[in-house]
């Protein structure tokens, strides 16, 4: 008896379904392409505006002067947004698709921007105008929420379409998660729309907002916390990669979904090396040339880890369960 995948129209289904998947793989690779340059060139355009702002300020109070650090802003604003109109970042996004090349140059943008970061910091004179950028409501924070939003809308999308109950409950519970985050990160829209806490958050909350990280019994954990969390992450994510090298992780499995991919590994660990150094700040150890505050920082790079590994995730599970599909075991006549 001849198997129905040895018939010649079998084969040419299965080929149909491949040719599909490349076209949605291709179309969701765009789509993220779009979505990454429109965050860059609005984060360009701000940064464009504040310098403007700065030379406004100059010019009309005859007051201060343009500093090389201002200017080395304006100048990161113009290339961001130049990247984002030319296109780069949209190839930049296409090519953590398989090129391995490309997966490299992702995990070295924050190790590459890291220590111009730092000489940034190191030359600042009006510190009391950076903090303001970087604190609770700058764009920094606007930035994490948009990243975490859309991790969680990337993931509920995908978790329909993958293939295994355990794997499709992870997807889920991760993708809620991830929303969670999103709105504790804007105090469930209190920092957008600006409305008054009520009064059981009032007296339970230690910055009176809406939401629950900064409650009483968890505040003063959730710096240990977060640098414990970004620890095992950057942890998680080298493992991953040797697990990914080494072809012993299987695409589509529950390991491959918890596990980073290994070009986030640079995010979470810069990301944890701020969060101890908040831990050991609040303990009243002081670190020279670190404030509190730049924990908005290290949350963005959590945030931009996640959303590398969530779009690996969704342009690659839902491969996965076609595969999965096609080599389970075929009915025979």
């Amino acid at each position: 008896m001849a198997s129905i995948h040895d018939r010649p129209e079998d084969s040419t289904q299965e080929n149909d379904q491949l040719a599909i998947a490349s076209h949605l793989r291709q179309e969701r690779i765009a789509f993220i392409g779009i979505l990454a340059a429109w965050i860059t060139g609005l984060v360009g355009s701000a940064l464009i505006i504040i310098f403007l702002t700065n030379l406004l300020t100059i010019f009309q109070t005859g007051l201060g002067d343009t500093s090389w650090v201002q200017l080395m802003q304006g100048l990161l604003g113009a290339l961001l947004l130049a990247s984002a109109l030319t296109g780069s970042i949209a190839k930049l996004v296409s090519s953590i698709d398989t090129a391995k090349s490309g997966r490299l140059r992702i995990f070295l943008i924050p190790l590459l921007i890291w220590p111009i970061f730092l000489i940034y910091r190191v030359q600042l004179s009006d510190f009391k105008s950076y903090l303001r950028r970087i604190s609770e409501g700058s764009l920094v924070e606007w930035l994490g929420f948009v990243l975490f939003l859309g991790s969680s809308f990337l993931l509920l999308k995908v978790a329909s379409e993958v293939r295994g109950p355990i794997v499709r409950f992870l997807t889920r519970v991760g993708g809620l998660g991830l929303f969670l985050l999103a709105m504790e990160e804007m105090s469930w829209g209190q920092m957008i729309f600006n409305w008054n806490s009520p009064a059981i958050m009032d007296q339970h909350n230690m910055q009176q907002e809406t939401n629950l990280h900064n409650l009483s019994f968890l505040h003063y954990h959730t710096w240990t916390i977060a640098a414990s969390v970004f620890t095992l992450l950057f942890i998680a994510s080298l493992i991953g990669f040797l697990l990914r090298r080494n072809g012993t992780l299987r695409l589509g499995s529950v390991a491959d979904l918890l596990l980073p991919i290994g070009c986030t590994a640079s995010y979470f660990a810069i990301a944890a090396v701020m969060y101890w150094g908040v831990v050991l700040e609040k303990q009243g150890i002081d670190l020279v040339y670190f404030h509190t505050r730049e924990q908005e920082i290290a949350e963005f790079l959590f945030a931009t880890g996640v959303f590398i590994h969530v779009v690996y995730l969704f342009l690659d599970l839902p491969i996965s369960s076609l595969r999965a599909k096609q080599s389970s075991p075929q009915q025979t006549v």
